[in-house]
């Protein structure tokens, strides 16, 4: 029991620091639609008969092939140490990967949480935890400092190598540059949709308002066979959701034009109806708040109250749809007690260019996560750079040919061994096949 307890606490450094990777790693990846944590249920038939979503779950093959690259690292890194600086180099190597896991059997290693606090599913543009960060910048920086230490000694190269690299590496640093902008552009767009978004909410839960006064002023009377009453209660529910909508929502599921306004999911309306709806609701606001028209270009509003508003510019910034003259084009300079005329087509307008900034910004989100994997790719070069200076560090130039190459020679040694024993089997076995076929060649001359 102690054993296994102490193997555990052994084990735990690297478990998190993996677990914490692969699930910051997994958000990523899950954000770039290169993995999903969704999860179809079937009946034995093959039937779908539900789904669910597990991070957890899903993460797992994630984890699985980190573990698999932390393995291959661990390999590269020894060799990597060997080539630096050979038996001591390697028992170097081995006591600071075994550190972690004695100090935290002595109680002594901090506890570190690497996972992040909340996980978003197709969380595009969500990164995950800056800590969880960290195991995965190391695991790529180590990964690239022992393959360019290898490189280095069994390519046989040379300083001027290390000249053209830092051509290479130098101008990472004007990335930053272009990320700087683009930040700068993603914080705008975003701002943008952001202030329309609100704009839309707004807009709709002033019109949704004053529909629920019209549909109270239809009770009232006993109007409810007229269709604009109608139109006031189904009309509600699309109003509703847009004020309480995200972007999103608006641009996927509210009406294309004005006249899907007019129309309930479950009705097709016919533009007769939709002017005969506009129609009694002009005779409405007329009735309640009365324009005098005192010439052709002055008019008279009735006085403000709260059945007649004065409707906000911004909400009636587009003119009435057509027919021409069903309607006042400069209705929104009039109190109104019912502003469709206004709100319906500002909003019919606003969807395109919402669907145009919406991809804008979800593009700006996408961007993050290939950011993020730029920084991995980044840390790569990072190690690279630093195995350049190990390796001029040690002198690697300056040793002689029979020091370089080790790993190379020994890789070849093995693969030499393994070949000439293959073929030792090969040749073994080939003699005991054909001893056997004369032993029963022999058999069957004398009669068996």
């Amino acid at each position: 029991m102690s054993i296994s307890i102490t193997i555990a606490s052994f084990l735990h450094p690297y478990t998190a620091f993996l677990h914490g990777a692969a699930y910051n790693l997994h958000q990523n990846l899950e954000g770039l639609d290169v993995v999903s944590s969704s999860f179809i249920e079937r009946a034995p038939g093959g039937q779908v008969i539900g789904g669910y979503w597990s991070p957890d779950q899903a993460m797992v093959i994630t984890l699985g092939y980190l573990v698999v690259l932390s393995l291959l690292v661990i390999s590269l890194v020894a060799a990597a140490a060997y080539t630096v600086g050979k038996k001591q180099g390697l028992l170097t190597f081995l006591a600071l990967l075994f550190l972690p896991g004695v100090l935290n059997c002595l109680g002594l290693f901090p506890m570190i949480n690497y996972l992040p606090a909340r996980y978003t599913i197709h969380g595009m543009g969500n990164l995950g935890s800056e800590i969880g960060l960290v195991p995965l910048l190391m695991l790529c920086t180590i990964a690239g400092w022992s393959l360019m230490v290898l490189a280095y000694d069994n390519l046989n190269l040379t300083e001027r190598f290390r000249q053209i690299y830092d051509h290479f590496w130098f101008p990472l640093a004007l990335a930053a540059a272009v990320f700087f902008v683009a930040d700068n552009g993603a914080r705008e767009d975003s701002a943008i949709l952001k202030e329309a978004t609100a704009d839309i909410q707004e807009a709709s839960g002033y019109l949704l308002s004053q529909i629920r006064r019209y549909n109270d002023y239809c009770k009232v009377n006993g109007l409810d066979d007229l269709r604009s009453c109608q139109w006031s209660r189904y009309s509600q529910w699309t109003f509703t959701n847009i004020k309480e909508g995200e972007a999103i929502y608006f641009v996927e599921f509210a009406p294309d034009d004005s006249k899907g306004y007019y129309s309930a999911s479950r009705w097709a309306l016919s533009d007769e109806d939709v002017i005969a709806i506009r129609k009694e609701i002009a005779e409405y606001n007329q009735k309640l708040c009365p324009v005098k028209y005192l010439s052709r270009d002055i008019s008279q509003s009735s006085p403000l109250s709260s059945t007649c508003e004065q409707v906000p510019y911004h909400f009636c910034s587009v003119k009435p749809d057509d027919p021409q003259g069903l309607v006042d084009n400069h209705i929104g300079s009039h109190a109104v007690a019912l502003a469709s005329e206004c709100i319906i087509p500002r909003l019919a307008t606003a969807k395109p260019y919402m669907r145009q900034f919406l991809a804008q910004v979800g593009q700006h989100e996408q961007a993050k996560n290939h950011r993020w994997l730029y920084f991995l790719a980044v840390a790569v070069a990072v190690g690279a750079r630093v195995a350049l200076a190990t390796t001029k560090l040690c002198l690697i130039d300056a040793r002689p040919a029979v020091d370089r190459r080790r790993v190379l020679n020994a890789v070849r040694f093995c693969v030499n061994e393994c070949v000439h024993l293959l073929i030792r089997l090969l040749v073994g076995s080939g003699r005991w096949v054909r001893n056997v076929a004369a032993r029963t060649a022999r058999l069957f001359k004398r009669g068996w």
